[in-house]
C-alpha cells in the first residue's frame, strides 16, 4: 500500500498533485496578493493613457491671427521642425495668441524632446515686442471627476470670492490636486483717458502709463550696515486698488496743485472688457471642475468633494447653493456594479452549466480556478501599469468563459480518467498529463493572438492595451491554476460512483434533506445520459458522413465564409470601426461668425438654453411622475464669439429619453441662428478623438484651400446621415489696415509710431501686472468704451509727433478694408483646412463615406485647383492608422500561434489545418451582429480575437488526440472519429461556459453596456459556429489534408516509375 502523497510520476504537475499544502498555499498567496492589490489600486473611468504631445503658448495680445502666424507660430515651427523624434508640428494661430502643437513618436524620448523644445524656443530673439513669454508645456489628458456649481443671490464680485475660497479649501484636501475655474473673468483695472481730455492736459498715452509706473512701485534699497546689526531699505509705493491708483499724482504745478489720475481718468476695478459669464440651470454661476491627476482614485476624489461640499453648504450666505452635476465617479460606480454584477451572473451560469456537464464536486473545483485567476491578475495589474476601469472590467468578462476553458479540459480529462480507472493520485496525474501539452500550448496561442494588441499605438491603444493585458492575465494564472491546483484539489476530492438504480428506484425510503441533492443529481444524470445519446446516435453518423464526403464538408463551410463577406459588403451587416459610446452628458459647442457682436452670442446661448429649458418643463407639466428629460444644464461663453453647454440627463435606466433622442429633439427645436458658424450636438464619445469624419485638405495658396473645401462641404451635404458639418477656413470679420503717409515721415512719425498710439488707445497699454492676493491682474491704459466703437472714433483720434504737436489721424495715416481670418490652421509647416463632419451610424458606414470620397471625389477637386494636397485628420486619420496596426498585430499573432501549435504536434503542415479555421471564426460574429442589430466596431473585433483563440485551442487538442490515436496503431478513419467522439463533450462544454458568461451582458440595456456588447456578440455567437468547426471542420481538413499527402506520394511514385502508392498511413504526417 503506497503512502498518501506518493507517486511515481514526475513533473511539476505531478509534484503539485502530491503536495497539496503547497498547491493551497500557493492557491492562498496569489488570493491574498489579489485583494491587496484590489483594495489599493487606482479606480478610474477610462483607462489612463499619454497623448505625447508638447505644447508651445505664445501669447501676443492684440494681434491679428496673420500677424500671429508670421511673428510667432513660424518662428517656432522652423525652430523646432529638425528636433529627431518628432511625428508630426500642427500650429494654430488665433486673435492675441500662437500655439503650436508638437506630437513626438512613441519610441522617442519624450522628456528628451521635450528639454529640447524648449531650449530652442527660448533662444528665439526675433518674437515681436509685445509678446509674451513663451510657455513650453507637455499636454497631459484631462480626467475630469465632477463639477460644482457656486449660484444664488449674489454679484459677481461675491460669486467669484466664494468660488476662489472654495478651490483653495479643495485644493487642501489630500484626495483632490487639481481644481479648474470655469468661465472666469479675470480682474483687471482699466484706466480710461478720453481724447478730449489728453489734449486738453497736453498728455499722451505713454506719459499716463509711464506716470503709474513711476509712481506705483515697490522697490528694494539695500541695507544700513549699523552696529546694531543689518537694517533693510524698501521703497513702498506700490497701489492695488482701483481708488489707490486714482491718487497717484500726474503732475505738480508751480502753485503747488497737483494733477492725479482719478482728475482725467475714468477707472475701473473690476474683471477685463468682455461679456464672459457662466449658468447653471439659467441662473448665474460660478462652476468649479475637479480632475483627478497622478494616481489618484476617482471614487476616494468625489467621496471627498462630497463631504466637503456637506459641510460647507451650512457656512454660506443665506440664498447661496452648491450643487454637484456630471459626477462622472456616479457613472464609474454605474459601470463597475453594472460589470461585476455581469460578471457574478456569468459565474453562476458557468456554474451551473459545469454541474450538469460534470459532477457537482469537479464543477466546483473547476470555477474556483475563476477567482483565482482575476485575482492573480489583480495582483500583477499595477505592474504595467493597468488600472481598474470599465475596459479592464470588461476584460475580466471576456475571460469569464474562456478563462475556465483549461481548467475545464483538464478537469474534465481528470474525471475520465477516475472514472474509468479508479480514484487514485496516479490516475489524477495521468487524467492531467494526458491532456496537459496541447491545452497548455492551446492557452499560451490565446495569449499569442493577444499580446500584439500591447502594441497597437493611436488613440485606441488605451484600450486595448488595457483589455489585452487583462487577459493575458487570467490566462497565465489559468494556466497555473488548472496545472498546479486543480489537480491537487481534485485528489482529495470525493467523487463516488453513482448507483443509478438507488437514484433513479430507491428500495429505501430517501430522508428530506437528502432529497434537492437526489433532484439535482438526477437533472445531471439525465443531461449525462441525453449527451451520451447525442454524441453516439448524432454526432458520431454526422460526422462519419462529413469525413467520408469531406469536399462537400469544406466546400459548404467556405460557402458560407463567402455569404458573411457578403453581408459585409453589402452593408446588411455595418462596419463602425470606431464606434459612438453612449453617455449621459451632452456638449454642444457653439461658435458665432468671426467680429460678431457679444450681444448676438448671448442671444444665440440663451435661446439654445430656453429652447432645452422649456422642454423640459412642458414634458415635467404632461408627466408629473416621471423624471426629467435633463438633469442639469450648464452654460459657459468662451472668448468674444463662442460659448459651450453641458446637458446632464438622469442615470437612470426609466429616463424618459436617451441622449440620441434629446439631441434631435433639441436640434430641431433651436432651428436657424443668423449669424451662425458652427453648432455641434455631441451626445456621444469618440475614441478616435473628434468627430468620425474629419479632411484635410493643404497647399501654399489660402484662397485656393477655402474653395476646395466649400466644395467639399456641399459634397459632404449630400450625403444621407451626415450632420453638423464644420469648416476651419470660415472667414473671420472686417479688418482695417493702417498705412503711414509720405508726409507724416516728415514730422518724424515711423509706423511703429503710429502702430503703438493706436494700440494705446483702443487694445490699451498694460502699464503694470499686479499680485493682488493669489490674483494676477493687469492695470491698462486706453480709451472710454464709448471711444472705441466705430470708425470714426479712429478718423478722430489725434496722433502725436516727436515734437509735441498734435496732428489728426487722417493727415498722417491711410485706411484700408479687407477681411481677415478668424484663426489659422498649419500642419508640417503649411498651412491647412479641416473638413468635419458627424454621422448617424445607423444609417451610415464612415468608412464607406471615406472611401467614395477619397477615390470618387477628391481626383476631381484637385484638378480643378491645383497645389491643394488631401489627407485624412482625427479620428478618419486615427482609424486608418489603427487599422494599420491592427493588420500588424494581426501577422505577428499569426506567427505566434504557427510556432505555439508547431512545437506541440511536432509538424509544419498540421498547424495550416488548425490556423485555416480562423476565418471560419467570423462567420458566427457576423450573424450575431446582424440578428442583435449592431454594428462591427474595434470592440467586435477584440471578440473575434479571443474567439480565433477559443478555436485554435479546441482544435489543437482535437488534433492532438487524432495523432496519439494513430501513433498506437489505429487506422486514420477510427481515430479521426474516436477522438471527435471523445473531445466532444470538452468541446461543448467549453463552448456553451464561454457562451454562457456572456451572457448577462447580451441583455444588457443600460447603455454603460452598449459598447462592450459587440464583444460579446462575436465571442458568443460565434464560439457557438466555432463549435461546428471544431466538431466537422476540422476532422474533414485533417482527412483532407491527408489525402493531399498520399495522392503527392502516387504522383511521386508514378513520377519515379515506383509503385503506385498506398492509402494514407497510420502516422500523422510531418
Amino acid at each position: 500500500m503506497r503512502r498518501p502523497g506518493v507517486t511515481d510520476e514526475k513533473g511539476i504537475i505531478a509534484w503539485f498533485a502530491a503536495n497539496h499544502v503547497a498547491a493551497n498555499l500557493l492557491m492562498l498567496f496569489i488570493i491574498v496578493a489579489g485583494l491587496i492589490s484590489a483594495t489599493t489600486i487606482r479606480k478610474e473611468t477610462q483607462p489612463e493613457f499619454e497623448l505625447n504631445m508638447i505644447s508651445v503658448r505664445v501669447a501676443y495680445l492684440g494681434a491679428a491671427p496673420q500677424e500671429v502666424e508670421e511673428g510667432v507660430v513660424i518662428k517656432v515651427e522652423e525652430a523646432v521642425q529638425d528636433i529627431n523624434g518628432i511625428k508630426r508640428i500642427r500650429s494654430t494661430a488665433r486673435e492675441g495668441v500662437g500655439e503650436v502643437i508638437i506630437e513626438v513618436e512613441l519610441d522617442a524620448d519624450f522628456n528628451e524632446v521635450l528639454s529640447e523644445a524648449k531650449t530652442r524656443v527660448d533662444a528665439i530673439q526675433t518674437f515681436p515686442g509685445l509678446t509674451e513669454k513663451p510657455v513650453v508645456s507637455k499636454i497631459e489628458p484631462d480626467n475630469p471627476v465632477v463639477m460644482i456649481a457656486i449660484h444664488g443671490d449674489l454679484d459677481a464680485f461675491a460669486r467669484k470670492a466664494i468660488a476662489q475660497n472654495v478651490r483653495d479649501e479643495l485644493m487642501q484636501l489630500p484626495e483632490v490636486n487639481q481644481v479648474q475655474y470655469l468661465g472666469d473673468r479675470p480682474y483687471e483695472i482699466s484706466i480710461e483717458v478720453s481724447e478730449q481730455t489728453l489734449r486738453k492736459y497736453g498728455l499722451t498715452m505713454s506719459e499716463v502709463s509711464q506716470a503709474v509706473k513711476n509712481s506705483s512701485i515697490d522697490m528694494p534699497g539695500g541695507t544700513i550696515k549699523s552696529d546694531g546689526g543689518d537694517i533693510l531699505l524698501r521703497t513702498k509705493g506700490q497701489v492695488y486698488t482701483g481708488g489707490d491708483f486714482g491718487r497717484l499724482v500726474l503732475r505738480t504745478f508751480p502753485d503747488g496743485t497737483r494733477l492725479t489720475l482719478e482728475d482725467i481718468a475714468t477707472i475701473n476695478d473690476g474683471f477685463v472688457e468682455n461679456d464672459g459669464y457662466g449658468r447653471f440651470d439659467g441662473r448665474p454661476t460660478a462652476t468649479l471642475r475637479v480632475l483627478a491627476g497622478g494616481q489618484q482614485n476617482e471614487l476616494d476624489t468625489a467621496a471627498a468633494v462630497r463631504r466637503y461640499i456637506d459641510r460647507k453648504t451650512g457656512e454660506l450666505p443665506a440664498g447661496v447653493k452648491m450643487d454637484t452635476w456630471i459626477d462622472l465617479s456616479k457613472y464609474l460606480e454605474g459601470r463597475l456594479s453594472m460589470m461585476v454584477d455581469n460578471m457574478v451572473m456569468g459565474a453562476l451560469l458557468v456554474f451551473v452549466l459545469l454541474s450538469l456537464f460534470l459532477r457537482m464536486k469537479v464543477a466546483f473545483w473547476v470555477i474556483v480556478g475563476l477567482p483565482i485567476c482575476f485575482l492573480g491578475a489583480l495582483w500583477l495589474m499595477p505592474t504595467w501599469p493597468v488600472t481598474i476601469n470599465t475596459i479592464s472590467l470588461f476584460g475580466f468578462i471576456i475571460v469569464l468563459g474562456i478563462v475556465v476553458d483549461d481548467a475545464i479540459i483538464i478537469g474534465e480529462s481528470i474525471y475520465t480518467t477516475i472514472r474509468k480507472d479508479g480514484h487514485t493520485l496516479d490516475n489524477v496525474i495521468h487524467g492531467a498529463h494526458r491532456v496537459a501539452i496541447p491545452a497548455t500550448f492551446g492557452v499560451l496561442t490565446t495569449i499569442a493572438a493577444f499580446g500584439p494588441l500591447m502594441f497597437v499605438g493611436g488613440m485606441a491603444a488605451p484600450f486595448f492595451e488595457a483589455m489585452a493585458f487583462v487577459v493575458m492575465l487570467c490566462l497565465v494564472f489559468s494556466l497555473i491554476e488548472s496545472k498546479l491546483i486543480l489537480p491537487a484539489h481534485l485528489v482529495h476530492a470525493s467523487v463516488p460512483p453513482i448507483d443509478e438504480d438507488d437514484l433513479f428506484r430507491p428500495q429505501r425510503p430517501i430522508p428530506l434533506k437528502e432529497r434537492p441533492g437526489r433532484a439535482f443529481l438526477k437533472i445531471q444524470r439525465h443531461v449525462q445520459h441525453g449527451l451520451f445519446a447525442v454524441i453516439h446516435s448524432y454526432y458520431k453518423p454526422l460526422l462519419q458522413k462529413a469525413i467520408d464526403n469531406r469536399g462537400v464538408t469544406v466546400a459548404s463551410f467556405v460557402a458560407v465564409l463567402i455569404v458573411t463577406f457578403g453581408l459585409m459588403a453589402s452593408g446588411i451587416a455595418r462596419v463602425v470601426v470606431f464606434p459612438e459610446l453612449a453617455s449621459d452628458f451632452m456638449r454642444v459647442s457653439l461658435e458665432m461668425e468671426s467680429g460678431t457682436p457679444s450681444a448676438a452670442r448671448n442671444a444665440a446661448v440663451d435661446r439654445i438654453e430656453a429652447v432645452m429649458l422649456d422642454m423640459n418643463d412642458e414634458y415635467v407639466r404632461e408627466n408629473p411622475d416621471s423624471l426629467p428629460i435633463m438633469q442639469h444644464l450648464g452654460a459657459f461663453t468662451r472668448g468674444d464669439t463662442g460659448a459651450i453647454l453641458f446637458l446632464e440627463i438622469p442615470m437612470d435606466t426609466h429616463r424618459p429619453y436617451e441622449m440620441k433622442q434629446i439631441s434631435e429633439m433639441w436640434r430641431e427645436r433651436v432651428g436657424e441662428i443668423p449669424g451662425l458658424k458652427e453648432l455641434t450636438f455631441d451626445d456621444a464619445g469618440h475614441i478616435g478623438g473628434g468627430p468620425p469624419l474629419s479632411f484635410r485638405l493643404s497647399g501654399a495658396n489660402y484662397e485656393t484651400l477655402e474653395a476646395a473645401a466649400a466644395e467639399l462641404v456641399i459634397e459632404l451635404s449630400n450625403y444621407e446621415g451626415v450632420f453638423d458639418i464644420t469648416n476651419t477656413a470660415t472667414a473671420g470679420g472686417d479688418e482695417i489696415k493702417l498705412k503711414i503717409k509720405p508726409e507724416a515721415e516728415a514730422l518724424g512719425l515711423t509706423m511703429s509710431s503710429l502702430g503703438r498710439q493706436v494700440r494705446q488707445a483702443f487694445y490699451g497699454e498694460e502699464a503694470q501686472r499686479i499680485q493682488r492676493g493669489k490674483d494676477e491682474l493687469k492695470v491698462m491704459v486706453r480709451y472710454p468704451i464709448e471711444e472705441r466703437k466705430s470708425v470714426a472714433d479712429l478718423e478722430n483720434m489725434r496722433i502725436r509727433t516727436p515734437g509735441g504737436d498734435e496732428v489728426p489721424f487722417g493727415s498722417v495715416a491711410e485706411l484700408s478694408f479687407d477681411k481677415g481670418y478668424s484663426r489659422i490652421s498649419r500642419l508640417n509647416r503649411e498651412r491647412t483646412i479641416t473638413v468635419s463632419a458627424n454621422i448617424d451610424p445607423e444609417k451610415v458606414e464612415p468608412q464607406e463615406i471615406i472611401q467614395s470620397i477619397s477615390t470618387e471625389f477628391i481626383p476631381g477637386l484637385m484638378s480643378r485647383h491645383t497645389g491643394v494636397r488631401y489627407g485624412l485628420e482625427g479620428a478618419s486619420q486615427e482609424q486608418n492608422e489603427f487599422l494599420f496596426d491592427l493588420g500588424i498585430a494581426f501577422i505577428a499573432a499569426l506567427f505566434l500561434i504557427y510556432a505555439l501549435i508547431a512545437i506541440p504536434l511536432h509538424s509544419y503542415s498540421q498547424p495550416l489545418i488548425i490556423m485555416s479555421v480562423i476565418p471560419f471564426g467570423l462567420i458566427g460574429a457576423v450573424v450575431g451582429h446582424v440578428i442583435m442589430g449592431m454594428a462591427i466596431s474595434m470592440f467586435s473585433m477584440f471578440g473575434l480575437i479571443a474567439l480565433a483563440g477559443v478555436v485554435v485551442n479546441d482544435s489543437l487538442i482535437m488534433v492532438d488526440f487524432i495523432n496519439k490515436a494513430r501513433i498506437k496503431g489505429m487506422p486514420i478513419r477510427e481515430a479521426v472519429v474516436q477522438s471527435g467522439t471523445l473531445r466532444f463533450r470538452a468541446i461543448v462544454l467549453t463552448s456553451f461556459t464561454t457562451a454562457a458568461g456572456l451572457m448577462p451582458i447580451l441583455l444588457e440595456s443600460s447603455s454603460q453596456a452598449q459598447f462592450v456588447i459587440p464583444t460579446a456578440i462575436s465571442i458568443s455567437f460565434g464560439i457557438v459556429f466555432a463549435t461546428f468547426i471544431t466538431l466537422f471542420l476540422i476532422p474533414s481538413l485533417y482527412m483532407l489534408q491527408e489525402d493531399g499527402f498520399a495522392w503527392a506520394g502516387r504522383a511521386k511514385a508514378w513520377i519515379s516509375g515506383g509503385a503506385v502508392g498506398e492509402k494514407a498511413t497510420d502516422k500523422p504526417a510531418a
